[in-house]
Protein backbone atom coordinates (compact mmCIF):
# COMPACT_ATOMS: atom_id res chain seq x y z
CA UNK A 1 0.00 0.00 0.00
CA UNK A 2 1.21 3.30 -1.17
CA UNK A 3 -0.10 6.45 0.95
CA UNK A 4 -0.84 9.96 -0.21
CA UNK A 5 -1.64 11.97 2.77
CA UNK A 6 -2.27 16.13 2.35
CA UNK A 7 -1.88 18.17 5.61
CA UNK A 8 -3.31 21.71 5.96
CA UNK A 9 -2.77 23.82 9.17
CA UNK A 10 -5.20 26.55 10.02
CA UNK A 11 -4.46 26.61 13.06
CA UNK A 12 -1.11 26.03 14.71
CA UNK A 13 -0.60 22.49 15.85
CA UNK A 14 1.91 20.59 17.86
CA UNK A 15 1.54 17.62 15.23
CA UNK A 16 3.77 17.94 12.14
CA UNK A 17 3.04 15.89 8.59
CA UNK A 18 5.26 12.84 9.69
CA UNK A 19 3.51 12.16 12.75
CA UNK A 20 0.14 12.08 11.71
CA UNK A 21 1.23 10.35 8.38
CA UNK A 22 2.39 7.64 9.90
CA UNK A 23 -0.72 7.51 12.63
CA UNK A 24 -2.86 6.75 9.60
CA UNK A 25 -0.40 4.48 7.58
CA UNK A 26 -0.50 2.34 10.89
CA UNK A 27 -4.48 2.58 10.98
CA UNK A 28 -4.67 1.63 7.56
CA UNK A 29 -2.54 -1.13 7.93
CA UNK A 30 -4.03 -2.51 11.17
CA UNK A 31 -7.54 -2.51 9.39
CA UNK A 32 -6.13 -4.61 6.93
CA UNK A 33 -8.17 -4.19 4.15
CA UNK A 34 -7.08 -6.99 1.57
CA UNK A 35 -7.95 -4.21 -1.74
CA UNK A 36 -5.47 -1.80 -0.38
CA UNK A 37 -2.37 -4.39 -1.37
CA UNK A 38 -1.48 -2.31 -4.75
CA UNK A 39 -3.25 0.71 -4.60
CA UNK A 40 -2.45 3.95 -3.69
CA UNK A 41 -4.99 5.25 -0.62
CA UNK A 42 -5.22 8.95 -0.45
CA UNK A 43 -6.83 11.68 2.93
CA UNK A 44 -6.69 14.77 3.90
CA UNK A 45 -6.50 16.34 7.23
CA UNK A 46 -6.78 19.74 8.65
CA UNK A 47 -5.81 21.38 11.74
CA UNK A 48 -8.41 24.14 12.21
CA UNK A 49 -9.73 26.00 15.05
CA UNK A 50 -12.47 25.34 17.76
CA UNK A 51 -14.90 28.02 15.94
CA UNK A 52 -14.47 25.83 12.93
CA UNK A 53 -14.86 22.60 14.09
CA UNK A 54 -17.73 24.14 15.76
CA UNK A 55 -19.25 25.19 12.67
CA UNK A 56 -18.72 21.98 11.12
CA UNK A 57 -20.46 20.06 13.36
CA UNK A 58 -23.17 22.27 14.00
CA UNK A 59 -23.61 22.28 9.82
CA UNK A 60 -23.13 18.36 8.84
CA UNK A 61 -23.83 16.63 12.38
CA UNK A 62 -26.44 19.40 13.64
CA UNK A 63 -24.39 19.49 16.91
CA UNK A 64 -23.70 23.02 18.08
CA UNK A 65 -20.44 21.48 20.18
CA UNK A 66 -16.82 21.75 19.75
CA UNK A 67 -15.05 18.08 19.13
CA UNK A 68 -12.12 16.62 18.59
CA UNK A 69 -12.05 15.37 15.12
CA UNK A 70 -14.74 14.93 12.57
CA UNK A 71 -14.77 12.31 9.56
CA UNK A 72 -15.58 12.73 6.39
CA UNK A 73 -15.77 9.55 4.25
CA UNK A 74 -15.93 8.88 0.74
CA UNK A 75 -17.55 5.59 1.23
CA UNK A 76 -20.56 3.89 3.26
CA UNK A 77 -19.19 1.59 4.55
CA UNK A 78 -15.86 -0.94 4.50
CA UNK A 79 -17.21 -3.51 1.54
CA UNK A 80 -17.85 -0.22 -0.51
CA UNK A 81 -13.83 0.58 -0.32
CA UNK A 82 -12.99 -2.91 -0.76
CA UNK A 83 -15.06 -3.28 -4.06
CA UNK A 84 -13.27 -0.03 -5.44
CA UNK A 85 -11.53 -0.87 -8.82
CA UNK A 86 -9.29 2.11 -8.61
CA UNK A 87 -5.40 2.78 -7.90
CA UNK A 88 -6.20 5.44 -6.21
CA UNK A 89 -8.51 5.08 -2.64
CA UNK A 90 -9.40 8.55 -2.06
CA UNK A 91 -10.89 7.89 1.72
CA UNK A 92 -11.97 11.26 2.58
CA UNK A 93 -11.03 14.25 4.86
CA UNK A 94 -10.29 14.71 8.96
CA UNK A 95 -10.87 17.96 10.61
CA UNK A 96 -9.54 18.00 14.21
CA UNK A 97 -9.06 20.63 16.71
CA UNK A 98 -5.51 20.78 18.20
CA UNK A 99 -7.01 22.98 21.37
CA UNK A 100 -9.47 20.72 22.20
CA UNK A 101 -7.13 17.41 22.07
CA UNK A 102 -4.76 19.26 24.03
CA UNK A 103 -7.46 19.77 26.85
CA UNK A 104 -8.81 16.38 26.42
CA UNK A 105 -5.09 14.63 26.59
CA UNK A 106 -4.39 16.80 30.25
CA UNK A 107 -8.12 15.78 31.51
CA UNK A 108 -7.37 12.33 30.69
CA UNK A 109 -3.99 12.38 32.14
CA UNK A 110 -1.91 11.28 28.97
CA UNK A 111 0.49 13.42 26.92
CA UNK A 112 -0.92 15.17 23.86
CA UNK A 113 0.92 12.65 21.54
CA UNK A 114 -0.78 9.99 23.32
CA UNK A 115 -4.40 11.66 22.79
CA UNK A 116 -3.29 12.76 19.11
CA UNK A 117 -2.55 9.27 18.28
CA UNK A 118 -5.72 7.88 19.59
CA UNK A 119 -8.25 10.05 18.25
CA UNK A 120 -6.51 10.74 14.60
CA UNK A 121 -6.59 6.50 14.45
CA UNK A 122 -10.41 7.24 15.64
CA UNK A 123 -11.00 9.39 12.54
CA UNK A 124 -8.93 7.07 10.22
CA UNK A 125 -11.11 3.81 10.63
CA UNK A 126 -14.30 6.36 10.25
CA UNK A 127 -12.87 6.65 6.93
CA UNK A 128 -12.31 2.92 6.31
CA UNK A 129 -16.17 2.48 7.34
CA UNK A 130 -15.68 1.10 10.88
CA UNK A 131 -18.86 2.50 13.48
CA UNK A 132 -18.17 2.19 16.80
CA UNK A 133 -17.94 -1.42 18.22
CA UNK A 134 -15.50 -3.40 20.02
CA UNK A 135 -13.15 -3.93 17.35
CA UNK A 136 -12.34 -0.25 16.16
CA UNK A 137 -12.03 0.49 19.54
CA UNK A 138 -9.54 -2.83 19.68
CA UNK A 139 -7.65 -1.37 16.54
CA UNK A 140 -7.54 2.32 17.62
CA UNK A 141 -6.21 1.21 21.16
CA UNK A 142 -3.66 -1.23 19.29
CA UNK A 143 -2.76 1.89 16.93
CA UNK A 144 -2.29 4.17 19.47
CA UNK A 145 0.27 1.80 21.69
CA UNK A 146 2.60 0.59 18.78
CA UNK A 147 2.49 4.21 17.28
CA UNK A 148 3.63 5.32 20.90
CA UNK A 149 6.26 2.45 21.78
CA UNK A 150 8.22 2.97 18.53
CA UNK A 151 8.02 6.57 18.89
CA UNK A 152 9.69 6.05 22.32
CA UNK A 153 11.99 3.41 21.02
CA UNK A 154 13.34 5.52 18.25
CA UNK A 155 14.12 8.52 20.92
CA UNK A 156 16.00 5.90 23.16
CA UNK A 157 18.12 5.37 19.98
Amino acid sequence: MRLDFEYTVEEKAPFDEDFLREIARMTIEAAAIPSFAHKTVSLSAIAVTEEKIRELNRTYRSHDTVTDILSFGEYTDTEAIIDEHADVVFIGELFFSPAFIGRAAHEDGVSDEHEMAFIFSHGVLHLLGFDHSDEMFALQDQVTESFLDRRDNKKAV
